[in-house]
C-alpha cells in the first residue's frame, strides 16, 4: 500500500538536480558581478567626477535601455537554437566595460563614461530573467516552488556579496580596484555557466513580433501577472533612489560613503534569510496577497533605516527591510512561473525584470536632483513611500482583466 509518506520519499528532491545546482551557482556568480557593478561604478564616477548627478546618470544608462533589450531578449531565448551564445556573451560584455571604466577614468568626457554604463547593462536581462526562465528546464515540475524559493535566494547572496564585495575593496584599495575585481568575478561565472546544459529550443518556430505581443498581452491580461508587475515596477521606480541614498547615509552618519555597500550587503542578508524561510513553505502560499502585504512591511522597515540617528541602528532597520523583501521576490517569481506557458516563459521573466530595472534607472537618474533637494534621509522616505502607492496603483489595475492563464 502505497502511504502519502512513501510518496514524499519518492518525490524528486531539488539537491539532486545537479543541472540545478549548477545553475544556481553560475547565475549567482553572474548576479554578484552584477550588484558589484552597480556599487563599484558609482564609487569609481564619484571618486573621479566628484559629481553625484554624474554617477546617477550612469547607472541609469546602464539600466533604462534593459525596458526594450529585455522583451526582446525574452522572445529570442525562446525560440533560439543557439541560446547558450548569449547567456555566455552577457558576463563577458559586462567585464569588457569594466576594462573601458578603468582605461577611461578621469580622462574623457562625462558621455563615455554614461556610455560605457550603458554597455554594462546591456544583457542585464539575460542576467536576472533569462536566468529564471531555464529553471523549468532543468528542475521536475514538482519542486519547481521550491526551487523559484532558492532562485530568490540567489539574488538576495548576489545582494549580499556584490555591494559587500564592492565596497570592502573600494574601501582598502580604491573604487578602480573594484571595478577590476568585477571584471574578474564576471569571467569567472562564464566559465561556470558553460557547464550548464542549456537545452536550445526545438519544435514550432513562431514569428518574433507574434511572440512579443503575446508576452506583453499576457503580462497584462492575465490579472495576477498584471497586478505584481505594475506594483513592482512602480515599487523599484522609487527603489532607484537607494543607489546614491545608502552611501550619502553612511556619510551623513560619520563614515564613508563606502559603507553605504554594508548597508546593501545586510539588507540583503535578511532578505536571503527570508528567502530561505519562505522556500520550506512555499507552494502553500497565495503568492499575490502575500506580496501586497510585503510591499506595506517593506514600506514600514525602509522608514526605521530613514529615521536611524546612528549607522548601528540603520543596518538592524535595513535587515529588517531585507527579511521582508525576500520572501516578496520569491513569491512574485513563483507566481511569474505558474502563470506563464512554456513558450512565453523567458519572455515573462525578463519583461517583468527589464520593467523593473528601466524603473529603477528612471530613479537613479533622479537621485542626484532628488538628493540635492532632500538629502538622504529624505530619499529614503520617499522610497518607503513608494511602496505603498505600488500598492494602491496595482489594486486599481487589478479588475481591469481576467485571471486565466493562456497556453
Amino acid at each position: 500500500m502505497i502511504t502519502e509518506a512513501s510518496r514524499a520519499d519518492e518525490a524528486p528532491r531539488l539537491r539532486e538536480q545537479r543541472a540545478f545546482t549548477t545553475l544556481f551557482l553560475g547565475a549567482t556568480l553572474s548576479r554578484v558581478a552584477t550588484e558589484m557593478n552597480s556599487v563599484a561604478v558609482v564609487l569609481f564616477v564619484l571618486a573621479e567626477t566628484h559629481s553625484a548627478q554624474i554617477a546617477g546618470f550612469t547607472i541609469a544608462a546602464a539600466t533604462l535601455p534593459t525596458v526594450v533589450t529585455g522583451p526582446l531578449a525574452g522572445v529570442w531565448l525562446d525560440r533560439s537554437r543557439h541560446r547558450r551564445a548569449v547567456f555566455l556573451a552577457s558576463p563577458v560584455l559586462l567585464s569588457v566595460a569594466m576594462v573601458g571604466f578603468l582605461l577611461a577614468g578621469n580622462r574623457v568626457p562625462a558621455g563615455v563614461l554614461i556610455a560605457l554604463g550603458f554597455l554594462a547593462g546591456l544583457p542585464s536581462p539575460v542576467r536576472t530573467g533569462g536566468f529564471s526562465g531555464l529553471i523549468p528546464t532543468v528542475v521536475p515540475e514538482p519542486i519547481l516552488p521550491r526551487a523559484y524559493g532558492f532562485e530568490a535566494v540567489s539574488y538576495n547572496v548576489a545582494g549580499i556579496a556584490g555591494p559587500a564585495l564592492a565596497g570592502a575593496i573600494a574601501g582598502a584599495a580604491g573604487a578602480s580596484w573594484a571595478i577590476a575585481a568585477t571584471a574578474v568575478l564576471s569571467l569567472i561565472s562564464t566559465v561556470v555557466i558553460a557547464w550548464v546544459p542549456i537545452v536550445p529550443v526545438t519544435g514550432e518556430s513562431r514569428d518574433v513580433l507574434a511572440a512579443l505581443r503575446a508576452g506583453l498581452a499576457l503580462l497584462w491580461r492575465v490579472r495576477t501577472l498584471r497586478s505584481v508587475t505594475v506594483a513592482t515596477t512602480v515599487a523599484q521606480l522609487w527603489f532607484g533612489l537607494l543607489v546614491l541614498a545608502f552611501p550619502l547615509l553612511a556619510h551623513a552618519l560619520g563614515h564613508a560613503r563606502a559603507v553605504g555597500g554594508l548597508l546593501f550587503s545586510v539588507f540583503a542578508v535578511g532578505a536571503l534569510i527570508g528567502s530561505v524561510v519562505y522556500s520550506r513553505f512555499a507552494g502553500r502560499v497565495a503568492e499575490e496577497p502575500a506580496a501586497m502585504v510585503g510591499f506595506v512591511l517593506f514600506a514600514v522597515a525602509l522608514t526605521g533605516i530613514a529615521v536611524a540617528p546612528t549607522l548601528p541602528v540603520a543596518l538592524v532597520a535595513a535587515a529588517g527591510a531585507g527579511l521582508i523583501d525576500g520572501p516578496l521576490l520569491a513569491a512574485t517569481l513563483n507566481l511569474r512561473q505558474r502563470h506563464a506557458p512554456a513558450w512565453l516563459r523567458t519572455q515573462v521573466f525578463t519583461t517583468a525584470a527589464s520593467l523593473k530595472i528601466g524603473a529603477f534607472a528612471v530613479g537613479s537618474a533622479l537621485a542626484g536632483s532628488v538628493a540635492s533637494a532632500v538629502g538622504p534621509r529624505g530619499m529614503i522616505g520617499i522610497v518607503a513611500a513608494g511602496q505603498v502607492v505600488a500598492v494602491v496603483v496595482a489594486l486599481a489595475v487589478r479588475p481591469l482583466g481576467t485571471a486565466r492563464d493562456v497556453s
